[in-house]
Parts: structure tokens; sequence; C-alpha cells
């Protein structure tokens, strides 16, 4: 009969009790969190600089795609093609909308003053124009707001500077950030976060081509249109329009306020002409050109989508009206990738992975 096999050793004590790590766990998310509300316009800019940076790689990836160029070379043709582009752009049309933007700028004051003798006519419109003369600029505020407006200024040209740079290492490989976020997942949960980190990836690619679509047809609609009707600048307004495009919902309006403003100084008839514009591209933007772009496009919820911007402009500022949308894609699929289809076992349909 074989001797009895010696009892297993007692557990060693864990140095660190279950209290302990507890209290260490939240003081770590305290202090994540309190980091992030003081870094929030940082992370702001390094999304800004995902978002470009999916931009040059869908390009780059379509280079090497039509070529033989391996991934890097393929990766420098896109940085050169978007180069050749922006100089191209800025030669053939740079010089035309300077100077239709330095009319919009020349006219303001033209406008204002037919847009007071306007609402001059109005019931009540000499009241108004009486209170709003109370609301002045003395000349010892001048200077400060000038220094205010310059300082704003080069914060922005120095984030875009930062924004670019980072856009473009990103680019140039992102499977190495991509690994190093999964490296934070617990390891037997690495593959699902992967997986779900890809398919947002490809989702917010999909959405940047959509909407690059639809502001340059936009764009060229509007300025088309508004060149017919013999609005002023069309050109310059109808680039103002493509642009806002890139806020959902709320940038076409945005962008048609200073459409009617610059119509007006042409007089009424034209103001309203230019509104028929704004309203028939719109129109044709809901009825044609969205359908055909959502077919390879993402589609978001439009009442999540008309939130999302709003929460993104309160939270973050025009910042964050500018990247709320790309922003919702992101958390979008990976909501859905992460906790309908991984914590609840439910399936759903996920954009980027269901759009390959």
């Amino acid at each position: 009969m074989p001797p009895p096999s010696p009892p297993p050793p007692p557990p060693s004590p864990d140095p660190y009790p279950l209290v302990v790590k507890s209290l260490l766990t939240a003081a770590l998310i305290v202090v994540i969190v309190l980091a992030a509300a003081q870094l929030i316009d940082l992370l702001v800019l390094v999304f800004g600089a995902v978002v470009v940076g999916v931009l040059i790689r869908a390009l780059a990836d379509a280079v090497e795609r039509v070529t033989p160029l391996s991934r890097r070379a393929s990766f420098y043709a896109a940085l050169l093609l978007i180069v050749l582009a922006m100089v191209a752009f800025g030669w053939l049309l740079g010089g035309q909308v300077s100077r239709q933007f330095s009319a919009v700028v020349d006219t303001v004051p033209a406008v204002w003053r037919q847009l007071k003798a306007w609402v001059a006519t109005m019931p009540g419109g000499p009241w108004i124009l009486a209170s709003a003369e109370g609301f002045t600029i003395g000349s010892e505020r001048v200077f400060p707001a000038v220094r205010e407006v310059l300082a704003s200024v080069a914060t922005v040209l120095t984030d875009l500077v930062v924004l670019l740079f980072g856009a473009v290492f990103i680019a140039a490989d992102p499977a190495l950030y991509r690994r190093g976020m999964v490296l934070l997942v617990p390891k037997v949960h690495r593959p699902l976060a992967d997986q779900a980190l890809r398919d947002a990836g490809t989702a917010l690619k999909l959405w940047m081509m959509g909407q690059l679509v639809s502001m340059a047809v936009i764009g060229l609609l509007t300025g088309l249109g508004l060149w017919l009707v013999g609005a002023p600048a069309p050109l310059a307004l109808g680039v103002i329009m493509g642009v806002a495009e890139i806020i959902p919902w709320l940038g076409p309006w945005l962008g048609g306020v200073p459409v009617v403003i610059m119509a007006l100084g042409d007089g009424p008839e034209t103001a309203l002409w230019a509104v028929l514009v704004v309203v028939a591209v719109q129109q044709a933007e809901g009825a044609i050109v969205t359908p055909l772009v959502q077919k390879r496009a993402v589609l978001l919820p439009p009442a999540v989508t008309v939130f999302g911007v709003i929460a993104g402009g309160l939270l973050f500022g025009p910042a964050g009206l500018l990247f709320a949308a790309p922003l919702l894609v992101v958390a979008f699929v990976l909501i859905k990738r992460l906790y309908v289809e991984g914590a609840l076992d439910t399936p759903t349909d996920i954009p980027g992975r269901d759009d390959r």
C-alpha cells in the first residue's frame, strides 16, 4: 500500500489584502479621471490626430492596392499626393477663393448697414436698434480683445501643426499603437479588444470617406447654384458650405448663415434666391447624395448623432463639434462589439465589420 501523499502546503498569505487592492484601484481611477479632466483639450487633439491618421492610412492602402509599391512606399506616396493636391488647389483656386473671401470681409460693413436699415422698417425695429447701440466696445478694450484673438489664432495654428505631425506618425504604423492599447487589457480579453479596435478603425474610415464625398458634392452644388442666381462670392461660399458638412445636422445651418448674409448685400431678391439654393441643395443631399454615400458609409441613428454633436460642443467647445461625429462612430462600434456582443452575447450588426 503506497504511503499517503503529503498534504498540500498552505497558500502563501497575500501581501496585498482585498481591501488594499480595492483602495488602490479606486485611487488609480480617481487619478485617471482627474488627469483626463485636466488634459481634455489634449485628448481631443489626440483623437483628431487619429481621425486624420486614419484618412492618410486609407489613402496609403488605396495606393498600395493599385500600385506595386510596398506598404512603406505607399505611405510616402500618399503623403506626396496630399501635398501635391494642396499645392494644386492653392495654384488653381487659392487666389480666386482668397479674393472672394476678401470680398466677403469687405462687404460685411455694407451688409450690416443694410440689415440695420431693414430692421428699422420693422415693427419695434427702432427700439431694437436703440438697445443694440448700448453694446459698444470702449477703446480701452480694443487692444486686449485683439491680443486675445491673436493668442487664439496662435493656439489654433500650434494645435494644427501638432495634430498633423501626430496624424502622420499614427498613419505610418497604426498597428503599433493598436497593440499598445491592447496590452492594457487583461490577456484573456486581448483578442476581442484587438478585433474591436480593428472594426472601429474600419468604421471610422468608411465614415470619413462618406463625409468627404458629401462635402465635395455639397460644396460644388452650392457654389454652382449661387453662381447661377448671381450671388456674390459663390466659390468661397461653396467652400464654406462644403466644410460645414463635416458637422452632421448642425453644419448646413451654420454654413447657410454667411450665404444668406452675403446675399443680403445684393438685395432681398438675391437673398431669397440664395436661401432657395441652400434649401434645394440640402434636399438633394437628403434624397440623393446621402442614400448613395451611405451604401458604403457608416449610418448612425439620427437622434444619437444630433444629441452627440450637441454634447460634444458643450463638453469640448468648437473642437468637440468638429470631432463629435467620428467619436460617436468609434464609441458606437466599441459598445456594440464589446458590450452588446461580448458581454450580453447578443448578435448585432456592427459597422466596420459587416461593411468590409
